[in-house]
C-alpha cells in the first residue's frame, strides 16, 4: 500500500507566476478604477491620494501577514478608502462599494500570470495516479475568488478537489492552520499528504511543522533546504518522487 493519499500544491511561483512589470499595470488599473468611480460620484482625490491610500493599504498588509493573518478584500478596500477619508465610506452606496471591490480584485485578469512549464502536466499526472489534490495559496490583493477563475482560463482548476486561499480562511502559510482545513477537506492525515511548493519558509516549514511530507520546487541556482524531503528543478517530475516518499 503506497503512503501517501493526498497531494497539495502552493500556486505562486510553483505553478504560476507573474511577468515582469505586470504588477505595476495591474496597480495602475485598480487605481484608474477607483479613481473614476469616485469621481462618477462627485469624489475627487488626486492620483497622488489614491495612490498613497493604496500604498498605506499595502503597508497595514505586509504588517497583517507577517503576523500569519490575512484580511478579505472588503476589509482592505475599507482601509483604502479610510485612508483617503475616513468619512468616506458611509458615502458610497452598497452597489458602489461592491464595484469598487470588483475594480480591487480583478485587474489581474487583464494583466496575468504565466502558467510555468510543465506545471500543467504535473497536474494531470498526478491526478491520473489517483491521488486527492488540494492547492494552498496565500494571496496579495487578488483574492480565491478571481484566481480560481484565472486558474480556470489556464485550464488547471478542473484538477484539485479543494482551493484553500488565505484571504477566505484568513490565515497564512506557514501557519499550520492553511495546511491543516485543507486535508480536513482532503479526509487526509498528515503524514499521509505531502505539500509542493517554492517557499522554504510558507511551504517546506510549514508543511513539516505539521507533519507532512514537502517537496520543493527550486530556481535555477537556488539552494534547497535542507527541511525538504526531495528537491526538483522541474514540477514535471513531481509525480515519480511522490511514489518514491
Amino acid at each position: 500500500m503506497r503512503k501517501i493519499s493526498a497531494v497539495t500544491f502552493d500556486l505562486w511561483d510553483t505553478l504560476i507566476q507573474e511577468l515582469p512589470g505586470e504588477p505595476d499595470k495591474v496597480s495602475r488599473a485598480r487605481n484608474d478604477g477607483i479613481q473614476g468611480l469616485l469621481e462618477q460620484r462627485g469624489i475627487v482625490h488626486s492620483r497622488e491620494e489614491i495612490e498613497a491610500a493604496y500604498i498605506d493599504t499595502g503597508r497595514f498588509l505586509s504588517l497583517t501577514w507577517s503576523k500569519r493573518r490575512d484580511m478579505s478584500t472588503r476589509d482592505q478596500i475599507l482601509f483604502m478608502l479610510n485612508s483617503l477619508d475616513d468619512k468616506l465610506a458611509p458615502k458610497l452606496a452598497p452597489e458602489d462599494l461592491a464595484e469598487i471591490e470588483r475594480i480591487y480584485s480583478s485587474g489581474i485578469l487583464d494583466h496575468p500570470p504565466r502558467l510555468l512549464p510543465g506545471a500543467k502536466n504535473a497536474l494531470r499526472t498526478v491526478k491520473a495516479k489517483g491521488y486527492r489534490m488540494g492547492l494552498i495559496s496565500n494571496t496579495g490583493r487578488t483574492p480565491g475568488s478571481v484566481l480560481r477563475v484565472l486558474m480556470s482560463q489556464m485550464g488547471v482548476l478542473e484538477f484539485f478537489d479543494t482551493t484553500t486561499f488565505s484571504n477566505e480562511i484568513l490565515v497564512r502559510k506557514p501557519a499550520e492552520g492553511a495546511f491543516r482545513v485543507t486535508l480536513e477537506k482532503l479526509r487526509a492525515v498528515p503524514k499521509a499528504a505531502v505539500h509542493i511548493g517554492d517557499s522554504e519558509e510558507s511551504d517546506i516549514a510549514g508543511a513539516k511543522r505539521v507533519g507532512m511530507y514537502a517537496i520543493q520546487v527550486l530556481a535555477d541556482g537556488e539552494k534547497g533546504s535542507r527541511l525538504a524531503d526531495v528537491h526538483v528543478r522541474s514540477i514535471d517530475s513531481v509525480a515519480d518522487h511522490i511514489g518514491k516518499l
